[in-house]
């Protein structure tokens, strides 16, 4: 199913508020029952799927933008990397919130947010 274009929303946080929608909506009957898979599909298919989002820019499509490209994303995710939990905590929120917000924000969004929660203690 392809949203609308006009919309200009992306189909992966539709899929989460979706999942969260009805994840809360679910009998706890449901919810116990499909938890193994649930575990398995955050984290196991979820790094797979990401990785494959990845994959699809690829070295010649950065590399056609310019040799400067490289270092210019890694200073950009590093930046985001290292001011965003210190502006997260002078701010008074949680450091998993943080460092979660430094990877939406650096990397990818949603999906990085999605990868990075559970491994964050």
């Amino acid at each position: 199913v392809q949203l609308p274009s006009q919309l200009h929303i992306s189909a992966i946080p539709v899929s989460i508020v979706l999942g969260a929608a009805a994840g809360n909506a679910a009998p706890s009957a449901v919810t116990a029952a499909i938890k193994p898979g649930l575990s398995y599909a955050t984290s196991n298919i979820l790094r797979t799927g990401i990785v494959c989002v990845g994959a699809k820019l690829s070295a010649a499509q950065i590399l056609a933008l310019g040799w400067t490209t490289v270092p210019a994303a890694a200073c950009s995710v590093g930046a985001g990397v290292t001011i965003i939990p210190m502006l997260a905590a002078r701010f008074g929120l949680a450091p998993r919130l943080g460092a979660l917000l430094a990877c939406g924000t650096s990397i990818c969004g949603v999906t990085a947010i999605s990868a990075v929660a559970p491994a964050i203690a």
